[in-house]
């Protein structure tokens, strides 16, 4: 029998993976408007059984939809789709009595003031932070020392400000709460929007994917990062992560204790930590699948089917999970200087065994910007080997090597 599963905004990373499953029926609920502009209609994919309009973002419209419909089907799991659908998802799955985040976790992990409020009465190292409503808070909340300004309920590193010197102050103000989404997620409805304030802490930057299922960890892996220089958008990530035993063993102690304290009961944690001055500072912490192709490295270096394991997590299904790596897998992200694409040279250097994935998303004509955000990227390739030094060898040598004329 088919497990039905009920996801909550189109995912086409989990429609493209499981395309050719049997076993698995999806039934959609979407928001009418992004269905419309982005033409989803013209998706094939035997996975796709319904599809219902309902609205998630900023809004619980569709929790009564889909309690109404799993008195018809009968729904074995939900899935979010995304950030904007975490919220709605894990209320809905809680109604349902399916595995889930909870519908109280949920809203901590879609809003960053509600996380630091809760990382501050539970005593999960955090940044000194404030929400800001006015420039002159964020005035006051400035001291001297490097902050960041940020949206707090925006993805993909959207409209991130890092301000260093009085004189920043109203440029960062204007970028920050002038963002705005990207046009393929947006919607015409007015959505709220927050913002927080908080210090800039240096050191080394990482990720942490767990499973946690019936309140208790199965899998957790640790992530390296790689940024851009001059920005917080990811230029790359190291999966595992090559850690001391002791940076290695405070992270997950923490990532436990986070765990523990949110009392979860089921569902993926994408969190993201830094090392500073010897001890792991959460920075955020998202409820859903990680994005930039980490559930594809997981995958190659563990040898275990990431998504599969997260879905069987979802639907009380039997877990098949390896904790121990066998690879290194690396994703980069091409560079480019902005302007007016000629031509690409150096494709061939992706012509070789440990390269098992690429794509490029810029034609001949097209504008390439300066990356800003998660959406300004180019295209990436994944890179898989025996050894982190040789994944890292083979993925510089590949950067170099690739050339956008423009």
């Amino acid at each position: 029998m088919k497990k039905k599963i009920l996801m909550i905004g189109y995912s086409m990373v989990f429609l493209n993976h499981f395309k050719e499953r049997k076993d698995i029926g999806i039934y959609i609920i979407e928001e009418k408007e992004l269905f419309e502009k982005n033409k989803l209609h013209t998706i094939e994919n035997p996975l796709i059984q319904n599809v219902f309009f309902g609205d998630y973002i900023d809004s619980e419209d569709c929790i009564d939809i889909a309690v109404n419909l799993d008195k018809e089907i009968g729904f074995d799991a939900v899935f979010p789709s995304k950030d904007y659908a975490v919220r709605t998802s894990g209320k809905i799955a809680e109604k349902l009595q399916l595995p889930g985040l909870g519908a109280l976790n949920s809203e901590i992990l879609t809003n960053k003031i509600f996380l630091r409020n809760f990382c501050e009465k539970l005593n999960i190292p955090h940044p000194r932070y404030s929400e800001i409503m006015k420039k002159e808070e964020l005035r006051e909340f400035f001291t001297g020392s490097p902050i960041i300004f940020k949206p707090a309920t925006m993805q993909a590193s959207m409209g991130i400000s890092i301000i260093k010197r009085d004189e920043e102050i109203n440029t960062g103000w204007d970028a920050t709460t002038s963002t705005k989404e990207n046009e393929k997620i947006s919607i015409s409805r007015n959505v709220s929007r927050k913002n927080i304030a908080e210090d800039y802490l240096e050191g080394k930057e990482f990720s942490i994917e767990t499973l946690v299922k019936n309140n208790k960890i199965i899998f957790s892996n640790i992530t390296e990062k790689i940024v851009y220089a001059d920005s917080f958008v990811e230029e790359g990530h190291i999966v595992p992560a090559k850690l001391t035993n002791e940076n290695h063993q405070a992270l997950l102690k923490e990532k436990q204790k986070l765990v523990s304290k949110m009392k979860i009961d089921s569902g993926l944690l994408h969190s993201e930590w830094k090392l500073h001055e010897g001890k792991a500072t959460l920075i955020e912490c998202a409820g859903r699948i990680p994005g930039d192709y980490i559930y594809d490295l997981i995958s190659y270096s563990y040898n275990f089917d990431f998504l599969n394991e997260y879905l069987m997590v979802l639907a009380n299904g039997k877990a098949n999970i390896s904790n121990e790596p066998t690879k290194v897998s690396v994703v980069r992200y091409f560079n480019s200087k902005p302007g007016v694409l000629k031509k690409i040279v150096g494709l061939d250097s992706l012509l070789i065994p440990e390269v098992v994935d690429w794509s490029i998303e810029k034609a001949h004509g097209d504008t390439i910007s300066d990356v800003c955000s998660s959406w300004d990227r180019i295209g990436h390739f994944v890179v898989v080997s025996d050894s982190y030094e040789t994944s890292l060898k083979i993925s510089d040598s590949i950067l170099k090597q690739v050339e956008f004329i423009v």
